[in-house]
């Protein structure tokens, strides 16, 4: 399979990556031990019409991390949207993370992708260090994911 180059990649995340702080309450329930009522979930992610997903798999074989899924938008069509099935390439794993952090490393991200990058990866850093356990880090946390992705998050006090 053909990759991309970096700089390619790097432009292409600029306008289609996702750098994704998912803050589950639903972790407590099932680990009542957790000591915050919000669980950092990372994910980077890129979504694209399905017909696209030959440029994920390219992104994939690049970078040799990550998932493609498909995501059936039926029920959205249903419910009167009109859009169409994507394809999406996730990166979940705490391991996967930071060799994207590494990968993307110097990389210079010229819009504001760039804060949610550099945020994403200090969440990453303090999770991977166990931070998220004491209150310190996991207001950290809430901090930097309450100003990420347009802040366009509520208000969420930790």
């Amino acid at each position: 399979m053909e990759k991309v180059s970096k700089d390619w990649l790097v432009g292409f995340l600029e306008g289609e990556g996702n750098f994704n702080v998912a803050l589950s309450r639903s972790y407590k329930k099932k680990n009542p031990a957790y000591p915050f009522e919000y669980y950092p979930i990372l994910q980077f992610r890129i979504f694209l019409h399905e017909n696209d997903t030959e440029v994920l798999e390219k992104i994939k074989n690049t970078l040799g991390v990550g998932k493609i899924y498909k995501k059936d938008c039926s029920y959205a069509r249903k419910k009167g949207t009109n859009t169409c099935d994507q394809s999406c390439f996730y990166i979940t794993s705490l391991r996967d993370l930071n060799f994207l952090k590494h990968f993307l490393g110097e990389c210079n991200f010229h819009t504001r992708k760039r804060e949610d990058k550099d945020a994403f990866f200090k969440i990453l850093d303090l999770k991977s260090n166990k931070k998220h356990l004491a209150e310190e880090g996991y207001n950290q946390i809430i901090s930097l994911a309450g100003r990420m992705n347009s802040k366009s998050r509520k208000e969420i006090s930790a």
